[in-house]
């Protein structure tokens, strides 16, 4: 039996992973004539996200009691086909105010996904419950690398479609809030843990995770922090991570200039666009050779432009003419103009007029909404439905977007997520209908995906507890003809440590309030 005991304080083991779901049930001690209060399950979480068969994966259960008298209980793992539980039933003593922390060690002799069960009981009375999803990849030995093994790029000459893939940033040590979603879903855990987005190996783990299954470019949500002064950048350390990474020139990457925080993310006036932030998007971000553009044009992808009316530049003429200086800009910086998208995804006429008035040239959609909290079919069917609908209905051609889930910051409103065999059936059907489009287009050339990592807000498509790299295998399937078997790595196959330092320090600091 292997346990930590810390007498009158909570004890906390630092770990990348999973948090509890508990569910005590109250009141059976009572009804039993035992005079208790049922103990606490401070925290019921794996000690790294997923793990392969044959390997051990770890799992801690921090359990505290709040009564005035020492307790006895029984802690138990319920036992799950094709997984050895080291120890599986314990039983301790806890002290008033006392909280120990429980290690066990699972293995796994198959591949599987499965939730697992633990049980607080006194006597035969279950009083206290958790669960805790964990994933076994199929075995493969440890490989010893110094470094993340270059991406294996699957070589295709037949594939036509660019694949984007949107971006969202907010993974940094000084966001640490940003996870909270995930400790109340901890299937959505990512392969990285709880990651630094700052460090560059975790870009280079994502490049190499993208480009293996067809993904061609990230679009990195993209905030100012101040308007009408020089460029300074929120959320800006994932992107900047990806410029610093070693296999920043396996991919692609765009910008999706966030411009819906008025007075702060957007323009102050037209001076403030083409002498601050232009600039800046030039020589920082479209002279790279690593940055997307097409026909020699950059592709700039903004959301909300129609912000830039009434907030930033004053009239929809003003903005036309802006864009139009953009793009001569771009021309004057050795570009052949600059491709300008904006983001909307409702289905008004007048604002698809307004879009064009602007002098955009191109509308997407940065997702879809879905009512209801849909079936994974009735989300396929419904953005099937929109997109058709956009394309009736849009003065301006779209470059469509898939979605694959949505729950909302704080699960609000509808909720739904297609997992990846559907998901696959949907990319196909929306490959279908692109593959229709007018050619030498950007509708005809680009697909978008929604999201790769936007944990929090229910969609993402980077390799989690609860599927594995189902997502990207789907891609794969899809978009790349050569599809073969392959091998996806994740860091302890290869002995890299986790990459989640700030997060963790933050938890530290967290449980000693």
């Amino acid at each position: 039996m292997e346990y930590l005991k810390k007498k009158g304080v909570r004890l906390f083991i630092l770990t990348v992973g999973i948090f509890i779901m508990q569910n005590p049930i109250r009141g059976v001690g009572q009804r039993l004539g035992i005079a208790i209060i049922p103990p606490r399950i401070a925290e019921f979480m794996g000690a790294q996200p997923m793990t392969r068969v044959g390997r051990p994966f770890v799992v801690l259960a921090t359990i505290s009691n709040p009564n005035k008298q020492i307790v006895t209980l029984n802690v138990e793992l319920v036992p799950i086909e094709h997984i050895h539980i080291i120890d599986a039933n314990r039983k301790i003593s806890l002290s008033p105010g006392e909280e120990i922390t429980i290690k066990w060690k699972l293995v796994a002799d198959k591949p599987l996904y499965k939730d697992l069960q633990l049980k607080i009981k006194q006597g035969e009375a279950v009083i206290a419950a958790a669960q805790l999803p964990v994933r076994f990849l199929p075995a493969m030995q440890r490989i010893k690398e110094p470094y993340i093994p270059e991406p294996k790029i699957p070589v295709d000459n037949n594939k036509k479609l660019l694949i984007g893939a949107h971006y969202f940033p907010g993974w940094e040590p000084d966001h640490p809030q940003f996870w909270d979603q995930e400790l109340k879903h901890p299937e959505r855990t990512p392969a990285l843990g709880f990651y630094d987005q700052g460090n560059p190996e975790v870009a280079d783990w994502e490049t190499k995770w993208a480009v293996e299954h067809g993904v061609d470019f990230f679009i990195y949500c993209w905030y100012r922090a101040k308007e009408g002064s020089p460029v300074v950048q929120n959320l800006g350390s994932a992107l900047e991570s990806r410029l610093n990474s070693r296999f920043k020139n396996n991919m692609k990457f765009a910008i999706m200039w966030e411009n819906q925080n008025k007075g702060n993310a957007g323009v102050a006036n037209e001076a403030d666009l083409m002498n601050n932030l232009l600039p800046f998007w030039i020589n920082n971000y479209f002279k790279r050779a690593d940055y997307l553009k097409i026909d020699n044009k950059p592709v700039l992808f903004i959301y909300r432009p129609e912000f830039l009316v009434e907030d930033n530049l004053g009239s929809i003429e003003k903005v036309h003419e802006a864009f139009d200086k953009m793009k001569q800009a771009c021309k004057a910086a050795g570009f052949d103009g600059l491709w300008i998208l904006g983001e909307y995804r409702g289905h008004d006429i007048k604002h698809f007029e307004l879009m064009k008035e602007l002098g955009l040239d191109y509308v997407f959609e940065y997702c879809w909404y879905i009512g209801n909290s849909p079936s994974p079919q009735q989300a396929i069917d419904s953005q099937l439905e929109q997109i058709h609908e956009t394309q009736k209905l849009s003065v301006l051609p779209q470059v469509v977007t898939v979605s694959q889930g949505w729950s909302g910051w704080q699960d609000e409103g509808s909720i739904w997520a297609i997992p990846p065999i559907e998901y696959e059936t949907l990319l196909r059907r929306v490959k279908s209908f692109v593959d229709s489009l007018p050619k030498n287009t950007l509708s005809s050339r680009m697909l978008l995906l929604d999201n790769w990592n936007e944990w929090s807000e229910g969609h993402y498509l980077a390799p989690c507890t609860e599927y594995g790299f189902g997502y990207l295998d789907a891609i794969r399937r899809v978009f790349l003809n050569n599809y073969a078997k392959h091998v996806d790595l994740i860091p302890e196959d290869i002995g890299r440590p986790n990459y989640e330092s700030g997060y963790r320090k933050w938890l530290e600091e967290q449980r000693k309030k």
